[in-house]
């Protein structure tokens, strides 16, 4: 660049100016009349202050584009000037007062004394406005801001600070970024407030203009004598006439005790960093309204849509070759203002929940244990013998085991549990090895269906249990102990090789052996409350159903030919189901587990229809025979359920069958007929002694549930696969109590019960974390329990919008981040350059976490899982109830893949379908 005489550079042909042209005293002339003719000038103008100016302008037939008039609107925020100053302005008017006020802002204990927090209240949430609430709050100082906007508020609330309302409700939402002038009631009650500040704060920051007209005097003179002694006030608007009656314009001096702050020109004391922004500003003004990016020209146009570049030339261009055309038209297509402020979703509940009595909420709490206890009166009486009393007894005990069990898992390892008790109900084998039969081949069908039931059940277990290490060996972090776990051979040698050894001297001990295994079952579960001891849960597993199994063939004693036929089912199941799950992606684990949980619910059908086809000839003279017949029929159901409805959710999941909700017309009514349905088959399958009844309705049963399965799980969308998946797992459980009950085995009774409520607590924490009733998930409903149903809120005002390069400076400048993921991160496997990024902030001391929402990702705890797999940290993977708290802290969030999770439509708008979701 040369460097030349005020005379030369004003006659060439593009001028850019900070102040617009003025009386010149070296050279004795106003520097309008120096410009060019014909030339363009870019400046601050302030048009509607300066008609003199326009006028000098006029005749010179310049082109000028006033930088004070780029329109606040979003495709604009990179010339916005005024943003840029305004944003420098608040933060130096924050180091100013910090310069004159005599004590600390950050409150402190010492030694010598505590030394109280600076409070300050700022006025006006605008760019300057937060600017300085920002640097405020850096500094340690209570900060409380007002506003007339709602959303301004907000803003305020978002960094930290306390926002302050009048009593009366009024909009100040104006045009062009600025608050509109209040109503006088609205302004009497705006002083009563300040008065009472005046009193309590240490440091006043002022910054409300209205565009084109004098700033409005929001403190009066004895407003500002009432601060204590010592206290300092800064006037942003001062060059507009001030907002503080005292303000003098470009001074700097001091009230009766209170420093006076009123300088015009803040931004300029911050030359360096102003002339970077305001650069920056124009020379991308002048790359966007050109198309021709080799010849400089654009069109100025009357007619145009809000928000796009010819607003933005239009509103910038006041002058056009001496035509003075300020101002601009109002532009098409303008969004309407913010609608009146709806009451919150947390205030709509706690009013919901002051409107129900004490004695409502008493008498609803009895009803539910009368109706319980009732129901144990009503089993009581109807049990046909002691051995029924006693399998409800040690199924009642571990349900309560299995309830508090459950409830002491650690999310983040919710995943490996499921995974688990996935393996564990593969002891659905137990019932398909005590109905096998026949030499190396079964005999009969129920022989046949029996050794089926065993094959897929291993298959299961064996997988299960494998992809559960997989998982819990992708926790295991570079400082960790080194871990001993084949010693844990020791334990279940000595269970099962005890067993055979009592076995071989005739002691009969198969009922301590299924205590002893269902115990072992328990620590499975309890072992997956911590990381440190989820590996002990894995092998408490292994031992349990190893043991459960020995014991099984060790009371059938089978021949030799029986016992090849048996060993061969499950070790050929096991070897299908080892060389899955080591196969398996981590990513695509949902889809595992709900495989899985297909295969348990096939077993139980087969098992059912076996025991029934074997039982049939005895229960003319079986006490206990109308409740096998009818514990045979809801296992077929439920397992009938679980089939369909797992392939039908692992279809989703691998993409196979569309995610969508499958909303079939009237789909209500079909899943309630086929439900009528499969209840009215069981009164001709109870009444008619036939075994051809008894066929026709246990198929037809298992039809129904199938169908069933498949229109329940279709109507689900893929954002709700979590409670689905739990759900499933609650079933598959289920099926292995009813086995348990039909074989009267207290082992799949103990364990289905574990099963059942492991996975009912896992489906109730999901519909929890969204604020939806279980039925509203399964029948494919839609929104939360919070849901108003009336019209959602609209959407207005201007978003941001970053790009690559601004993302990772903001990356760059935190120090301290936050990442938020959902299933976006799963579906594009992003989590290898996400544990990477951390693995590099984190080397430059950076603090980072990760915030995980319950149902993030296609099941509880994946996400947890994936960042694992990936090296990354689990203590540094955080729930979203142990990390929200951190939010008000942390410099940065990233949300990658995640939407709903972060939506704050949840605790706003109670129209939303999310309201009331936490988030």
């Amino acid at each position: 660049a040369q460097i030349q005489g005020a005379k030369e550079v004003l006659a060439s042909d593009l001028v850019v100016k900070v102040r617009a042209p003025m009386l010149n005293p070296t050279l004795d002339s106003h520097e309008a009349d120096l410009l060019k003719t014909s030339g363009t000038l870019i400046s601050f103008i302030y048009p509607a202050q300066n008609p003199d100016l326009l006028n000098k302008l006029s005749k010179r037939k310049t082109t000028v584009l006033a930088m004070d008039q780029v329109p606040r609107v979003t495709i604009a925020q990179g010339y916005d000037a005024l943003s840029s100053m305004a944003n420098i302005a608040g933060y130096k008017a924050v180091v100013l007062a910090a310069n004159h006020f005599g004590r600390f802002f950050t409150g402190q204990i010492t030694a010598a004394g505590k030394v109280p927090p600076a409070k300050i209240l700022i006025v006006g949430g605008g760019v300057a406005g937060l600017a300085s609430a920002g640097a405020a709050k850096s500094m340690g100082a209570i900060v409380r801001g007002f506003d007339t906007r709602a959303a301004a508020l907000e803003q305020f609330k978002s960094l930290g600070a306390e926002p302050l309302e009048v009593d009366l409700k009024e909009s100040g939402e104006g045009q062009g970024g600025y608050a509109k002038e209040m109503s006088k009631e609205f302004i009497e009650a705006e002083m009563k407030l300040f008065a009472q500040q005046c009193k309590e704060v240490d440091i006043l920051i002022s910054t409300a203009l209205i565009p084109g007209k004098k700033a409005p005097v929001l403190f009066k003179k004895e407003m500002i004598e009432s601060m204590k002694e010592g206290s300092v006030v800064v006037d942003l608007a001062a060059e507009a006439g001030g907002n503080f009656e005292t303000t003098k314009p470009g001074e700097l001096y001091v009230h009766k005790g209170i420093t006076h702050i009123g300088y015009t020109d803040l931004p300029s004391r911050m030359a360096t960093q102003a002339s970077t922004l305001y650069s920056n500003n124009i020379i991308k003004l002048l790359k966007a309204i050109s198309p021709d990016k080799d010849n400089f020209y654009y069109e100025v146009k009357d007619d145009f849509d809000f928000g796009t570049m010819g607003h933005v030339i239009r509103g910038t261009v006041v002058m056009k070759d001496g035509e003075v055309i300020f101002p601009a038209p109002t532009p098409k297509n303008i969004p309407q203002g913010a609608p009146v402020k709806q009451k919150t979703v947390a205030e709509l509940e706690a009013e919901k929940a002051a409107t129900v009595s004490p004695f409502t909420r008493t008498m609803t709490t009895a009803s539910a244990y009368t109706a319980g206890l009732t129901g144990m009166l009503g089993l009581g009486i109807a049990a046909p013998n002691l051995a029924f009393s006693q399998m409800v007894t040690t199924f009642g005990l571990a349900g309560i085991v299995g309830y508090h069990t459950v409830w002491g898992v650690t999310p983040a390892l919710h995943s490996p549990l499921m995974s688990v008790t996935n393996a564990i109900s593969g002891l659905t084998a137990v019932g398909g090895l005590a109905l096998m039969g026949g030499h190396l081949y079964p005999s009969t069908t129920p022989e046949g269906l029996a050794a089926l039931a065993t094959f897929i059940s291993s298959v299961n277990i064996a997988g299960g249990f494998l992809v559960t290490q997989r998982m819990l060996d992708m926790f295991k972090r570079p400082t960790d102990p080194p871990e001993y776990n084949y010693l844990y051979l020791l334990p279940a040698g000595t269970f099962v090789g005890g067993y055979l050894a009592a076995l071989s001297s005739g002691y009969n001990i198969e009922q301590i052996m299924y205590l002893g295994s269902g115990l072992c079952c328990v620590g499975a579960l309890a072992g997956l409350s911590t990381q440190g001891t989820a590996r002990l849960g894995n092998a408490l597993g292994m031992i349990g159903v190893s043991g459960g199994l020995a014991a099984t063939l060790g009371g059938l004693n089978p021949s030799p030919e029986l016992l090849t036929q048996m060993s061969g089912a499950m070790a050929l199941g096991g070897t299908i189901g080892l060389t899955i799950a080591k196969r398996i992606q981590i990513s695509d684990l949902p889809q595992l587990v709900a495989a899985f949980h297909s295969l348990v619910g096939l077993a139980a059908v087969l098992t059912c229809v076996a025991e029934y086809i074997v039982e049939y000839p005895h229960f003319a003279v079986d006490p206990a025979a109308n409740l096998t017949k009818i514990v045979a029929y809801l296992g077929t159901y439920i397992g009938g359920v679980t089939f369909s409805g797992s392939l039908v959710a692992y279809g989703k999941l691998q993409g196979i069958l569309n995610s969508a909700p499958l909303l079939l017309p009237g789909r209500h009514l079909l899943n309630a007929g086929l439900l009528t349905a499969s209840v009215g088959g069981m009164i001709p399958y109870m009444i008619d002694p036939s075994f051809t009844t008894g066929i026709l309705c246990l198929g037809s049963v298992s039809a129904l549930s199938a169908v069933m399965g498949v229109t329940l799980t279709a109507a689900i969308g893929g954002a709700d696969m979590p409670v689905v998946i739990t759900v499933l797992n609650s079933y598959s459980g289920w099926a292995l109590c009813a086995e348990g009950f039909l074989l009267n085995n207290n082992l799949l009774t103990i364990v289905g019960a574990l099963i059942g409520s492991s996975g009912a607590i896992l489906s109730y924490i999901m519909c929890v974390a969204m604020n939806r009733s279980l039925a509203n998930v399964i029948l494919g409903g839609y929104g939360t329990t919070s849901t108003a149903g009336g019209k959602p809120m609209e959407i207005s005002g201007t978003h941001t919008e970053i790009n690559l390069e601004n993302a990772i400076d903001m990356i760059r400048e935190a120090n301290s981040i936050i990442i938020t993921p959902g299933y976006g991160l799963c579906a594009a496997k992003a989590q290898y350059p996400i544990a990477d990024l951390v693995k590099m902030l984190s080397e430059q001391g950076k603090k980072v976490r990760f915030g995980i929402h319950p149902v993030a990702g296609r099941m509880p705890g994946q996400l947890n899982v994936l960042l694992a797999e990936a090296g990354v940290p689990y203590d540094i993977v955080l729930e979203m109830d142990e990390i929200n708290q951190d939010f008000p802290d942390t410099d940065l969030v990233l949300v990658i893949g995640a939407n709903d999770t972060v939506n704050s439509a949840a605790q706003e708008d109670p129209n939303s379908i999310i309201a009331g979701m936490p988030v």
